[in-house]
């Protein structure tokens, strides 16, 4: 890892900062985590183990031991014997090479033709055959041929032909490979050039040791004597050779393909039914009912033990890793107690079902999981961004859990990531029932993707796609049921809570238009001014709307302080700089305390604490400089307390409440002047160090002087300057 990578991400806030991060608080979640999976997949193991484990084979069962639930498992005995009954019907594979069969005959023709010229040329028969003696050793010893009748040696030399071609047609074989026999005395015989398969019995083969048998046969259907039968059985035997040879390679593919569509035989035993009978013998079949009972109850090993530890570690390194790496995710650890009780209810949740639910030939308990409640909930409560980081980091969780389940793993993922898409554009309550549609659409599909793989029976891909729907649907249901209890007990920034907190007619809001009608008239112009900025640059453009309403609610009970609902007369005029100071910052911690009152999100609260900042409040600054000179003057005394904006609403709706109250003073404002105007004051904010904090690039406060700059120029605009109307003469 580069050094500067690696000096960065330790240094980061999430690392290094108790405040972010609370320590203690991350180490106690993930001791909860690890003991909730060993106390889930460990218990019976541990603490339920039946008398009846320790049996052997040959042993007497001493008592009725009755299943409490159904027990599926592989019969080891019988699936064996399968397999070698299998392998044993295997038929053995001999290849018969044609190109030898084509090469003797074609030697043989060559041997024909020569002889059946000497006739015709009247030439000696023995010096034809001594010539052909380097080809055919012991060929010359035919040359009595020549003292025999014509027709006779050409009805002899045919009858060769023929008995080479017969056996060669049937494959000569060298020797049998006894080994690769089989049980059913047959064996395959393939044509190498024309692909052809025939069967023969292995008794009917013909062999490099019997071949005289089977020409004889064929000669004793034609009209050859004794002496002229041996004298054929002379000539084939000098042009005879085997062709057909046993091939381990194709007979073992053919057991490769025979053993991939094995199936081993499967026990079925229902609930109820005796898994041992009192006073039989342990056998190899109930050795086989132990194990199955064994492996589904789960047995006790130290790396299951100890895994947990290990992979809850890497799970909690992953989710810091993620958070550092995608901006404006962190904010999930600030207040980690919804993320851990989620991702804790999701792997118990998850853990039960598989628990009761998982069985061969029934709906995959992967489709009953809650993930997309889970995601609604954290996307409604968080945003989606973080709930995007929680799915991906969730999935590898429940596939490490599960024992690298990958169809958990699968629907986990896409689940979440579906869930993330179905708040999208959802401002009322009633549109999660919406979204909780769309997301049984996509889980639908999910299964089926799914469940093609496997594949199983149509019944079951019906019922499970249509399960994987309803979860969906009940997802978008619970979510609308169960949001107002989190949303009163964490009071967040959701949607909803934001829309009902932007209707003007709230009693606070009413309260500031009638004792600060200009408290009020300026936060409209820095709502509309953050809303623009935020929502250009991907903030959250409806909380930066709602806390520029309620960002200077802490000026209500003292509107006459401040200059926006003064009249003629400024009571600062008559006061000290120090206590004037003391006022103007009072309405920050005011209007805090009052935002707690009414219980408003912790995301408006934040906006209302850190609207102004560190800033220095210049103009009691300046006036206490020329008061009593610029040593006897604090910077801090006169400046707000802070914090720095830690959002970019938080640091908009700043720049909006600056934008909005410097730019009253200005005459006659362009679009130029504006930009000038603007950029300077936000430069101010950014040199202090006030936006230090934000995460803000230079970019987005580029494209927020142009949102203001654009609302500004509307707000300014000018108009034609009408002329007094004269009176009109009555006609």
């Amino acid at each position: 890892m580069n050094r500067n990578i690696r000096a960065n991400f330790l240094e980061h806030p999430l690392l290094r900062e108790n405040s972010t991060v609370n320590r203690n608080r991350i180490i106690i979640y993930y001791l909860l985590f690890v003991f909730t999976i060993l106390l889930m997949t460990q218990f019976d193991k541990i603490f339920l183990r039946e008398s009846f484990y320790n049996y052997r084979v040959g042993e007497t069962v001493t008592e009725d031991i009755v299943l409490s639930k159904s027990l599926t498992f592989i019969n080891q005995e019988a699936t064996e014997k399968k397999m070698t009954l299998a392998m044993d019907l295997i038929l053995p594979v001999y290849v018969l090479k044609d190109d030898i069969t084509l090469r003797i005959l074609s030697n043989y023709d060559d041997f024909y033709n020569r002889l059946v010229q000497i006739d015709k040329d009247g030439g000696s028969y023995r010096t034809v055959l001594e010539s052909m003696e380097s080809q055919y050793p012991g060929i010359q010893y035919l040359s009595h041929l020549q003292d025999m009748d014509p027709v006779r040696v050409n009805l002899m030399l045919n009858g060769a032909r023929g008995a080479i071609e017969i056996v060669l047609e049937s494959g000569l074989i060298s020797h049998l490979n006894e080994s690769r026999s089989g049980v059913t005395g047959l064996i395959e015989i393939l044509h190498s050039d024309s692909g052809e398969k025939t069967t023969q019995m292995s008794e009917r083969t013909i062999m490099i040791d019997n071949w005289q048998g089977f020409v004889r046969e064929y000669l004793s259907k034609f009209d050859f004597s004794s002496a002229e039968s041996k004298f054929i059985e002379m000539i084939v035997y000098y042009f005879l050779e085997p062709n057909c040879f046993f091939s381990s390679d194709l007979t073992d593919l053919k057991q490769q393909e025979v053993m991939k569509t094995m199936t081993p035989v499967w026990v079925y035993l229902e609930a109820g039914e005796k898994l041992l009978s009192k006073d039989t013998i342990i056998t190899s079949l109930e050795m086989d009912k132990i194990n199955a009972y064994l492996d589904l109850k789960g047995r006790i090993s130290i790396p299951a033990l100890i895994a947990p530890f290990f992979y809850t570690l890497l799970i909690f390194l992953l989710l810091v890793v993620l958070l550092i790496a995608f901006p404006g995710t962190s904010g999930l650890l600030v207040n980690p107690n919804l993320l851990f009780f989620l991702s804790w209810f999701h792997i118990v949740t998850t853990l039960i079902l598989f628990r009761f639910l998982s069985a061969p030939g029934e709906v995959p308990a992967v489709v009953f999981m809650p993930t997309g409640l889970v995601c609604i909930m954290l996307a409604l409560l968080r945003n989606r961004r973080e709930t995007i980081v929680f799915a991906v980091v969730q999935s590898v969780f429940i596939f490490l859990v599960l024992s690298f389940n990958s169809q958990a793993l699968f629907m986990t993922l896409f689940s979440g990531l579906a869930s993330c898409l179905v708040i999208e554009g959802a401002e009322k309550r009633i549109d999660l029932i919406k979204g909780g549609l769309f997301l049984a659409a996509t889980q639908m599909v999910l299964a089926l993707l799914m469940m093609l793989i496997l594949p199983p029976s149509l019944k079951l891909l019906l019922f499970t796609v249509l399960v994987a729907g309803i979860n969906g649907i009940l997802s978008g249901f619970l979510s609308l049921t169960i949001l107002p209890l989190f949303e009163h007990i964490l009071n967040p920034c959701t949607t909803f809570r934001l829309q009902e907190l932007s209707d003007l007619n709230t009693a606070i809001i009413k309260r500031m238009l009638a004792l600060a009608p200009g408290t009020y008239s300026h936060s409209l112009n820095v709502a509309n001014l953050a809303e623009t900025g935020c929502r250009n640059i991907g903030a959250n453009a409806l909380l930066a709307r709602v806390g520029a309403y309620y960002h200077d609610i802490g000026k209500i009970d003292q509107a006459k302080y401040f200059s926006e609902n003064q009249k003629e007369y400024n009571k600062h005029d008559d006061m000290k700089t120090t206590l004037s100071v003391a006022v103007i910052k009072s309405h920050v911690k005011i209007g805090v305390e009052m935002a707690r009152n009414l219980n408003l999100p912790e995301g408006v609260i934040d906006i209302i604490s850190q609207h102004h900042g560190t800033s220095v409040i210049e103009y009691f600054y300046q006036q206490a400089v020329k008061e009593k000179g610029a040593e006897n003057v604090s910077l801090e005394d006169y400046s707000h307390g802070g914090p720095k904006p830690q959002t970019k609403e938080a640091a908009v709706v700043m720049l909006a409440d600056m934008a909005e109250a410097a730019t009253r003073s200005m005459v006659k404002p362009t679009v130029g002047k504006l930009e000038k105007f603007l950029w300077d004051l936000i430069m101010i904010r950014f040199k202090e160090g006030e936006l230090n904090e934000c995460g803000m690039t230079l970019q987005e406060l580029e494209t927020v002087k142009t949102s203001f700059v654009h609302v500004l120029t509307g707000h300014y605009h000018t108009r034609i300057e009408y002329p007094d109307r004269e009176e009109r003469n009555p006609k």
